[in-house]
C-alpha cells in the first residue's frame, strides 16, 4: 500500500487489512508522507501486528512506492490497493483462487466499488466488470480497463517485467498510466490478464464535480498518450491499434460532438496528444520498456 499524507483517514484501510481471512500474508506500507500522522495511525492501529511493516520513503510517486513494496515483498503473489480503500475479508483468498485457476495469468485487475457518497457533490473512480474476463492479446490491449486501487500480480513475473515505470503514476512527472503500462508490457511478454469482478475493494476517493474531476480526466488522457507513445518510440507495431482506438474513440464523445453538446471530449483528445508529444522529453530504457528517471521540471498538472 503506497501512501502519502493520508493522515487519520488511513485507519479504515489498515483495519480492513487486519480482518482478511487469508492464513498467511504480509502488508507492506510504503509511507512517503511529509508529516508523522500516518506513522502514528499505523502504530496505534496495527503497530503490534507482526504481519504489518511500514517503510518510510523519501521518494515521491505511487509507482516508486509500489516498487519499494515489491522489492520488500516475500510472497509468490503481490496485491496492491490504495490508502483510501477498504478490502473485503476474502480479498487475498479470492485473488489466490483466481491465480490458481488461471496458471497463465500474471496480472489480475480486481473490482473497485464506490463507497457511499453524495453524487451531487462528486464521483468516485470505479472499475466494475460485469463478469470475469481473460485478456491475452497485446493487439487488444485497449480492452484492459482495470485501475490501480485493486491489482494483483505473480511476484516473479512483475519483477521479470521490470516492475512499474516510475515516470508514470500519481505523483510522478507523467501523472498516471502506470497500471495500463504494466498491463501492456505483461501482455506483450505473453502473459494473460484477468478482470475479476469480486472480491472488490471499497473506494472512498471522492473527486468533486468541476475542476477536480476535469483534472483527473485530463491527467488520465495525458498519461495514456505518453504511455502508448513510449512503446511506439520503441518501434513496437503491436501498440498501434490501442494508440488509435484509445486516442480517437476513448477520448472523444462522438455523439455529443455531432449533436454539438457537451462534453465533447476534445479537451481529453488534446491532453492525449500533448502526452504523446511530451513523451519525447524522456529517454527510454529499451530492455525494461520503462522511461528513465528525468532531471526535468514537473510538467503542468492541469490543462491551460
Amino acid at each position: 500500500m503506497p501512501t502519502r499524507n493520508r493522515g487519520a483517514t488511513i485507519a479504515a484501510a489498515f483495519e480492513s487489512l487486519k480482518r482478511l481471512d487469508h492464513d498467511s500474508y504480509e502488508v507492506v506500507v510504503v509511507d512517503q508522507s511529509t508529516d508523522d500522522l500516518t506513522r502514528l495511525v499505523f502504530e496505534e492501529t496495527v503497530g503490534d501486528d507482526h504481519r504489518f511493516a511500514r517503510i518510510p520513503s523519501t521518494r515521491v510517486g505511487k509507482s516508486a512506492a509500489c516498487n519499494v513494496a515489491l522489492a520488500a515483498a516475500r510472497g509468490a503473489i503481490v496485491a496492491f490497493t490504495d490508502d483510501d480503500c477498504e478490502a473485503p475479508r476474502d480479498w487475498l483468498s479470492g485473488i489466490e483462487r483466481a491465480f490458481a485457476s488461471h496458471p497463465k495469468v500474471a496480472m489480475i485487475c480486481g473490482g473497485v466499488r464506490a463507497a457511499a457518497h453524495d453524487p451531487a457533490v462528486g464521483a468516485i473512480p470505479t472499475f466494475l466488470p460485469r463478469h470475469t474476463r481473460l485478456l491475452r492479446s497485446p493487439w487488444l490491449a485497449f480492452r484492459a480497463q482495470g485501475i490501480g486501487a485493486n491489482l494483483a500480480f505473480r511476484t516473479a513475473e512483475l519483477r521479470r517485467a521490470g516492475a512499474f515505470d516510475e515516470v508514470l503514476g500519481a505523483g510522478a512527472v507523467l501523472r498516471a498510466g502506470e497500471d495500463g503500462d504494466i498491463a501492456y508490457r505483461l501482455l506483450r511478454a505473453g502473459h494473460g490478464i484477468l478482470e475479476l469482478p469480486e472480491p472488490a475493494v471499497l473506494h472512498s476517493g471522492l473527486r468533486t464535480w468541476g475542476k477536480e474531476l476535469r483534472e483527473l480526466a485530463w491527467d488520465a488522457a495525458f498519461s495514456e498518450g505518453a504511455t502508448y507513445m513510449k512503446h511506439l518510440r520503441l518501434g513496437d507495431p503491436v501498440i498501434v491499434p490501442t494508440f488509435i482506438i484509445r486516442g480517437l474513440f476513448g477520448m472523444v464523445a462522438w455523439r455529443n460532438l455531432l449533436l454539438l453538446r457537451r462534453p465533447t471530449g476534445l479537451g481529453r483528445l488534446a491532453a492525449f496528444a500533448r502526452g504523446a508529444r511530451t513523451s519525447f522529453r524522456f529517454p527510454i530504457d529499451a530492455h525494461s520498456r520503462r522511461y528513465r528517471a528525468p532531471r526535468l521540471e514537473r510538467v503542468r498538472s492541469a490543462p491551460g
